[in-house]
């Protein structure tokens, strides 16, 4: 019965492909149906999406103008304003400098005029051309700039006052003032931030800063620097008003690296002859001379000026931008009254430094280069050479020793002294750090490893 079912379901399935195919294949469904997409309204898609804009741009500005209103008023309300932090951007290995710091170039002259340098520059071609007879005029016309561009760079300096209460032998009070050059060198968002020499406002009871227009304010003293004998203060912008805001300016920081700079014209500005706001001219003789600090070293430029042994003040170059900080405290040679500064370009990371109110880490070496002639005359390695520790810093109560040559501090190679100075910049007081000599031995110098605690130079 089985065989028979399976042979009739054969049948019934070979006579229908026989049918199947009779009818070409034909096949038969119980539902067809095709599902159409309901059509799309364009227009009303693009008031939709021009709605949606329109509502964002909306909301953007509102946000924007509430923003502007009323962040000042917040801050002033409950004082949020912060400092900001500041740069001061390094000479280029050719001496020159990428951009003034944390300075930036303040130009004050406006665009119709010709900037005072271009003048002195365009007469100092016309004495290079030889077939250019100078008469009278020329020159007048060259102190005539040289005079408007010490008048524009004055705006970046200021007359800090140490105030000293006192009483004189009848037990009558009276204030002793000591008054320098200051140097406006940034602001922070919040304050301008002056350098200027320690020795006039040290100890002082109050700080007045007057400004080039003639006001003053009172100042704060920040941080300082024992090694060069600078003091970073600063005055409330708040404290200003709209107008002497439009009438100081930031100083515009030069290079002393050049190697050049033997010969180059310069203006002495600020307290050059024991006035304040007095000015001389002449050329830098020279900048070979350096001087050793502790942890540090700075470069002395010397002038043909003559001027006070008490001089304070900047020298700048034809360009307006400052190349020295006139310190006098240093007797090069049988000058006291020639003008004398420090070179900008080893100042420029302490001043960054102690406008970002840190203090300078302190070692306790007073060190030179190991140059690589030395090095192969004397069979010495590259690095900072040892010249004197100083009793009881760190360097000594770790066990440094004169003579030592400083090849590693941390992880930074150190190849030279230039190089310590600028691993000691980013160093912070109380940094324990792993510092790498090279010691003499009996046939060669032999590594050895301190951990030392950096201090605070005081």
């Amino acid at each position: 019965m089985k065989e028979n079912d399976q042979e009739t379901i054969r049948k019934s399935v070979a006579q229908e492909n026989e049918q199947s195919a009779a009818g070409g294949g034909q096949k038969f469904d119980f539902i067809t149906e095709t599902i159409k997409k309901k059509p799309v309204n364009k227009k009303r898609v693009f008031l939709k999406l021009c709605s949606t804009i329109f509502s964002a741009v909306v909301f953007g500005l509102v946000a924007c103008l509430t923003f502007i209103f009323l962040l000042p008023r917040l801050q002033a309300r409950f004082g949020l304003q912060n400092a900001q932090s500041q740069t001061v951007v390094e000479d280029t290995d050719d001496g020159g400098e990428t951009e003034s710091v944390s300075t930036e170039d303040v130009d004050v002259t406006p665009a119709t005029e010709e900037k005072p340098h271009e003048v002195v520059t365009q007469v100092v071609q016309k004495v290079e051309k030889v077939e250019k007879n100078l008469d009278v005029s020329d020159y007048k016309q060259l102190y005539t700039q040289i005079s408007r561009l010490g008048y524009e760079v004055r705006k970046s300096l200021v007359t800090v006052t140490g105030v000293y209460p006192d009483t004189d032998w009848f037990q009558n009070p009276y204030e002793l003032n000591r008054a320098t050059s200051g140097l406006i060198v940034t602001d922070n968002g919040k304050e301008l931030l002056i350098i200027a020499q320690t020795e006039a406002i040290k100890n002082a009871e109050s700080v007045i800063v007057t400004f080039s227009d003639g006001s003053e304010h009172k100042a704060s003293i920040k941080k300082n620097d024992t090694n060069t004998g600078l003091t970073v203060v600063g005055v409330e912008l708040d404290s200003l008003s709209d107008e002497t805001k439009e009438k100081v300016a930031r100083a515009k920081l030069g290079s002393s690296r050049i190697t050049s700079l033997v010969g180059t014209p310069i203006i002495a500005l600020g307290n050059p002859i024991g006035i304040s706001g007095s000015m001389a001219s002449g050329q830098i003789t020279s900048n070979s001379f350096v001087k050793t600090l502790t942890d540090s070293s700075v470069q002395f430029l010397t002038t043909d000026i003559y001027g006070s042994a008490a001089a304070s003040g900047v020298l700048v170059n034809l360009d307006g931008e400052v190349l020295g900080i006139i310190y006098q405290d240093e007797n090069v040679g049988d000058t006291p009254n020639l003008i004398k500064a420090y070179g900008i370009s080893d100042l420029k990371g302490k001043i960054e430094k102690l406008s970002n109110g840190q203090d300078l880490a302190y070692l306790g070496i007073y060190g030179t280069d190991v140059t690589e002639a030395v090095a192969e005359e004397l069979g010495l390695p590259l690095g900072a050479y040892v010249k004197e520790v100083v009793i009881d810093s760190p360097a000594m109560q770790a066990g440094i020793q004169n003579g030592d040559v400083i090849v590693k501090i941390g992880t930074t190679e150190i190849n030279s002294f230039e190089a310590f100075k600028d691993a000691m910049l980013k160093c912070q007081p109380g940094d324990l750090m792993m510092v790498t000599v090279l010691r003499q031995g009996r046939f060669e110098y032999n590594e050895v490893s301190f951990e030392i605690t950096l201090g605070t130079l005081e």
